[in-house]
């Protein structure tokens, strides 16, 4: 690990460029935000699908409406993450694992359209029919 106020490399000795290393950090912490961002995503995404679930249950259907919440905020941060994250310039494979927890959660987001708005609506009715 090598810190900006470094003046050489503890490793090898060889001299370091602030200006450099402070570019290298700097583009190693967008890095680590967007995996983390990536994974909390597509863990949104899921939780989304969650709650449309539990939601079905003729009792507890105002949990529906954290569907609906998480569905805009899945929304947002998909365009969020799109916006920092797309142009991200590295060669960490980790970074493509986060490309595809993100496309994972759009997916995930595409299929809760007519799940959460067509399919539901008519389960629910039916559902509550039944019981």
């Amino acid at each position: 690990m090598v810190n900006d106020s470094m003046k050489d490399c503890p490793f090898c000795k060889v001299p370091l460029d602030p200006g450099i290393v402070a570019l290298a950090a700097e583009r190693q912490e967008k890095a680590n935000r967007a995996y983390s961002d990536a994974n909390f995503l597509k863990i949104a995404a899921t939780s989304m699908f969650v709650f449309l679930g539990i939601g079905l249950i003729p009792l507890l259907g105002f949990v529906y409406y954290g569907f609906i919440f998480t569905f805009v905020v899945v929304l947002v941060m998909l365009i969020r993450w799109q916006v920092k994250f797309s142009g991200l310039l590295t060669d960490d494979p980790d970074y493509q694992r986060a490309k595809r927890s993100r496309n994972i959660a759009l997916i995930l987001w595409l299929l809760a359209i007519p799940l959460g708005f067509l399919v539901r609506p008519f389960l629910s009715f039916f559902l509550s029919r039944l019981f």
